[in-house]
């Protein structure tokens, strides 16, 4: 096969193909077999009459056109794949001569490809960057939830239950309006008081009880419980607190921090801690310093974004949340239902994040070509022997399935990006971040890391660079089913 590419207009090129006789015989002769099997020929078992008497049974014409249809998506895959284009939208497709085994096939596909990016100032730039140390009151809260860990469960006696406590109970719930709620019945039921395991209104009706007491209160479900039929509805519950149970933390001492870790002494545990709290901020002050350079990089580059590649990228945007959602075990229509939205809707919430997710690819994309940035090896050998570990396949066997449908390429792309990334990193000027702005920065994380579920925007709101373990993954799964 040849491939030859000409430039158009408007960010179009031409690919005229050209598709050998033995690869057109190929494909005859495999429809010839498939189509063998299917069709019934008199004095022939299914798949054992020779092409010549399918040939006369079907018609020429007629398998040709079959071959053609089966085999032309295949070739233009291939050309694609051989001329290193990236289509972002169908084909038009043209021939002049139908297929032949003695001149082979000729065809032409017109397609758009990805925009290259103008670029700006990309080196030197002079980019805020936060500057964070561990405070004691984190490493204090850290060893505090490790001791708690360690805390065993000691009966109380002579007080009611408080918040934190731990009690067994029994409890059934019945309709106000009559009838047993299906689920809200169980016998020396554990649970923690105030970690919010069932209702809010349940368990502060809890706060108060003795051992061994009995209570009966009504509680109303929330009009966006997740099971419909109780939401909004009124249920009397009959509960029976049988013990109350307290934490018995283990004292803060040495033998504490041998029995926790591999230190000798409290003091070189905290130390551990805090070095390990200190790497997990500079991480993530490291990346949000990569993604406040990439921002300014873009800002100083000129690029128009195609219309399809913004809409697919808010389809993969929407598909990602919906992926995290079944992780939690919420399908993506019940969450939809209970939010009031469609699918569509978000899709149209997430469109300007996702021009500007597609904006930051095509520079990084530029900043490749330019600075002649190559895929590291050793990191795609990386991935590519963790999709092997999660598939139960041999990392040979990834390999041979992503070069055959062109996303190994892919993975040399993500990876590629990530290496500009880290270039434009490197190349930047870091500067102190104003203290208005890094107080907005830690409100900001504080939010984030208290909410509960995030609102539908900002939870589609994905790196401009996904990273190759996901595309990869994707990407060859994607393949498989083709």
């Amino acid at each position: 096969m040849t491939a030859n590419v000409t430039k158009l207009e408007d960010n179009k090129v031409r690919l005229d193909v050209e598709v050998s006789p033995e690869a057109v015989k190929q494909g005859v002769e495999e429809k010839v077999r498939e189509l063998g099997r299917q069709v019934r020929v008199p004095g022939f078992r299914p798949g054992k009459a020779p092409r010549r008497i399918v040939e006369n049974h079907l018609g020429r014409d007629y398998i040709y056109y079959e071959a053609l249809q089966e085999s032309l998506p295949a070739w233009y895959s291939e050309a694609v794949v051989e001329a290193d284009l990236r289509p972002i939208d169908r084909p038009e497709i043209e021939f002049d001569d139908p297929i032949s085994e003695e001149d082979g096939f000729k065809f032409s596909a017109t397609l758009e490809v990805r925009p290259a990016a103008t670029l700006g100032q990309y080196k030197g730039l002079e980019v805020p960057r936060r500057e964070v140390e561990v405070e004691e009151e984190q490493v204090d809260s850290q060893v505090e939830e490790m001791r708690g860990q360690f805390a065993t469960l000691a009966a109380v006696g002579g007080r009611p239950v408080q918040q934190g406590d731990f009690v067994i109970l029994d409890f059934n719930g019945e309709r106000l309006a009559g009838g047993p709620v299906e689920g809200a019945q169980a016998e020396d039921y554990m649970m923690e008081v105030g970690r919010g395991e069932l209702l809010p209104e349940f368990e502060e009706n809890l706060v108060g009880m003795n051992a061994d007491e009995h209570k009966q209160f009504g509680v109303t479900f929330p009009m966006d419980y997740q099971e419909a039929s109780l939401q909004g509805e009124s249920v009397l519950f009959r509960v029976h607190v049988k013990e109350i149970k307290e934490r018995d933390l283990p004292p803060l001492d040495d033998e504490f921090a041998k029995e926790a870790s591999e230190f000798e002494t409290l003091e070189e545990f905290r130390a551990a801690v805090r070095e390990q709290l200190q790497e997990s901020l500079d991480q993530q002050v490291d990346a949000e310093f990569r993604g406040r350079v990439l921002d300014a990089v873009a800002e100083q580059a000129e690029v128009e974004v195609p219309d399809v590649m913004v809409d697919e990228k808010a389809d993969d945007m929407v598909a990602s949340f919906e992926r995290s959602l079944a992780g939690q075990g919420m399908q993506a229509e019940q969450y939809y239902e209970l939010a009031g939205v469609k699918r569509d809707e978000m899709k149209d919430r997430v469109r300007d994040d996702a021009a500007d997710a597609v904006k930051k690819e095509l520079v990084l994309d530029a900043i490749v070509e330019a600075e002649g940035i190559e895929a590291d090896g050793h990191e795609i050998e990386h991935q590519i022997h963790h999709l092997a570990e999660d598939s139960g396949r041999s990392a040979e066997e990834i390999t041979e399935t992503m070069r055959a449908n062109g996303t190994y390429a892919l993975l040399e792309e993500e990876v590629a990006r990530q290496g500009a990334l880290t270039f434009l990193a490197e190349n930047a000027v870091a500067v102190p971040m104003p203290e208005e702005e890094e107080e907005a920065e830690e409100t900001d994380e504080t939010d984030a890391n208290e909410a509960q579920e995030p609102e539908a925007g900002e939870a589609l709101v994905e790196s401009a660079v996904e990273t190759p373990q996901a595309t990869a993954s994707e990407a060859t799964s994607e393949g498989e089913k083709e």
